[in-house]
């Protein structure tokens, strides 16, 4: 059963998930970027925030599909 949202609310929502993809484009390049020329422990710390990116996403559009 999908719930109703405020207009105000739905606008909110979408924006949250456009800053996340907007993150998720920027991220990427860095991770590839960051893989060669920098330590290991400056990688993992920037895998492991696209791969919350990534998590957060999946959430906010379970999130979004189950409002209506």
């Amino acid at each position: 059963m999908k719930t109703e949202m405020l207009v105000g609310d739905k606008e909110a929502l979408k924006n949250v998930m456009e800053l996340n993809e907007e993150m998720q484009a920027i991220l990427l390049p860095l991770l590839t970027a960051v893989e060669n020329e920098a330590n290991s422990d400056t990688h993992a710390m920037l895998r492991a925030v696209y791969r919350l990116s990534m998590s957060q996403y999946k959430d906010l559009d379970t999130l979004n599909n189950n409002l209506n």
